[in-house]
């Protein structure tokens, strides 16, 4: 037991049950200051549900929580901020419409009282306006301090190209990941609680995060670190504690929390690993030809998929490895250059257009972009094949729950019921969901986005497995990911990206994270580093 005197938190008999089933049992967890726990755990584990009982989000059936020896008022998130607890979560509950000044301070915001003096020749009580309205003519918001204390915040997380009047929603989840990350950051906290913050992040970014970590540490407050990337748990904890059904199974010291450890314990035996390498034959013919492509922010870009090929997109954060894809599928226009797709010259004004020719696409963010989270697990899975289903234009419901069913037998999609909303599935499911959704409608091409971003390692493996059986049937995939080792991992060929340019192409025999981090970084020069595309882009 910790000393008092120390204590950041303290859960004592905290559970959490929906009906009959207990997703989170934790008898006593204390969290110390000056030390960083790691919680690691399949999907479904119970995680999520500690970070939100722990920051107020999720009240909890039975138990009590103390930070800094003051109770926390339970499903309560505006207490939880006042006793120093601070959330980074992986859904971003930032506000899109609202600048990302507004969103750092949000609650928060700097004010200059301007009390208009009582010879004022306004006479507020005449213009027929409410109180409200009244008040806030009292009061001046001080946006130039705003800006000025936004740059600030972003800077401590080595953030200093960010438009701070720009609204949050147009930038890419890597950024808006960043954004939230100062957020938290800001209310100078005792307790930071990161849930998964480098899902989306590129190595140098990823390490950035991982040393405010250490900082908050070291300058005595405590950090509760949820990840699935386990080198990166292995790099920061000073324990490490496992979640299985939502109960505590492990508790383990630097020393004990080997890879090997930490997965035995997470699912409860070994995993069984398949040695997966590509298929060793690829097609010859080119599916996607990309010559010159220029959009906002991107090119020119030379680019070449074949059939049954498994190509990477590398880059840090900001390289145009999202740009590239969204813009092959039609949601941002292109400005110039030439797309062949399948032989014929492409053009994509929409996606719809994309999907029409043969196109599929796994985004990043696939709450945003992907998901309908209030709606069935059937709706989900069946959207892009619902012609195929239908005759004469008539959808019949049992033909749909049919088609949805083989949908989440061959992908292993678990639920209670094709009824539940998908957003009620974890993360790992709803991604086999979407991956589902795609193989049925039997694309050309398959974009991949961050696939297996929020995915716990047993799950990463089920979805390395569908790519590669994706692939041996002749599909071309086209996969950015900020997980080198996941790249290295499926792939055949690995380009790199910087400033919106392929700054190299990698052949598979050439990879390694040097390699593939040297050209990021640019400053790799000389010869290409090998591939189609012959010579480095500058």
């Amino acid at each position: 037991m910790a000393a008092t005197a120390q204590l950041a938190v303290s859960l004592r008999d905290v559970s959490k049950a929906y009906g009959p089933v207990t997703v989170l049992d934790i008898p006593c967890l204390d969290l110390v200051r000056g030390r960083i726990v790691a919680v690691v755990g399949e999907n479904g584990a119970g995680k999520s549900t500690l970070m939100g009982v722990l920051s107020g989000i999720v009240t909890p059936t039975t138990g009590t929580i103390d930070v800094a020896g003051r109770r926390l008022a339970a499903g309560r998130p505006g207490h939880a901020r006042e006793l120093g607890v601070a959330l980074v979560a992986q859904e971003f509950p930032l506000v899109g419409q609202l600048s990302v000044a507004e969103n750092l301070l949000l609650g928060r915001r700097p004010e200059r009282a301007r009390i208009l003096p009582p010879d004022s020749h306004h006479h507020p009580a005449q213009d027929g306006r409410s109180g409200w309205h009244r008040l806030l003519d009292r009061m001046v918001f001080d946006r130039a301090g705003a800006r000025a204390e936004a740059r600030a915040l972003l800077a401590e997380v080595g953030v200093t190209d960010v438009d701070v009047d720009r609204p949050v929603e147009r930038f890419p989840v890597p950024v808006r990941q960043m954004i939230e990350i100062a957020k938290a950051w800001g209310h100078r906290p005792l307790v930071l609680v990161l849930d998964e913050p480098t899902s989306s992040l590129g190595p140098v970014e990823a390490e950035r995060v991982l040393e405010l970590a250490r900082s908050h540490a070291a300058a005595g407050g405590a950090v509760l670190f949820i990840g699935h990337r386990l080198d990166e748990v292995q790099a920061i904890a000073d324990r490490v504690l496992v979640l299985r059904g939502g109960r505590l199974v492990a508790d383990l010291t630097p020393d004990e929390a080997t890879e090997e450890r930490m997965i035995r314990e997470m699912v409860g035996g070994e995993l069984a690993r398949a040695e997966l390498e590509p298929p060793p034959t690829v097609g010859r013919h080119p599916v996607l030809s990309v010559r010159e492509l220029t959009a906002d922010g991107l090119g020119p870009v030379d680019l070449e998929v074949r059939s049954g090929e498994i190509v990477g997109v590398a880059g840090l954060m900001g390289s145009g490895r999202s740009r590239l894809l969204h813009t092959i599928m039609g949601a941002q226009r292109s400005t110039g250059g030439t797309v062949l797709f399948d032989g014929a010259d492409f053009c994509p004004r929409h996606p719809a257009d994309a999907v029409e020719a043969g196109i599929g696409m796994v985004p990043e963010d696939r709450k945003a972009q992907s998901l309908l989270p209030a709606h069935p697990v059937r709706w989900n899975v069946t959207l892009t094949t619902l012609r195929k289903i239908s005759r004469h234009g008539v959808l019949r419901p049992r033909t749909e729950k049919a088609h949805a069913a083989r949908i989440v037998e061959e992908l292993g999609v678990r639920l209670h019921s094709q009824e539940q909303p998908i957003g009620d599935l974890s993360g790992g499911n709803q991604q086999k969901a979407i991956f589902g959704r795609w193989l049925a409608a039997e694309p050309k091409l398959l974009l991949l986005d961050e696939p297996t971003r929020g995915v716990d390692v047993g799950a990463k493996a089920e979805i390395y497995g569908l790519i590669d059986a994706a692939a041996e049937r002749g599909l071309a995939v086209l996969a950015a990911s900020s997980e080198l080792e996941e790249l290295m991992w499926i792939c055949h060929r690995i380009v790199v990206m910087a400033h919106g340019r392929v700054v190299a192409d990698i052949p598979r025999e050439r990879f390694g994270k040097e390699v593939i981090m040297t050209a990021a970084a640019g400053t790799q020069s000389g010869t290409h580093a090998g591939g189609a595309q012959g010579k480095a882009i500058a």
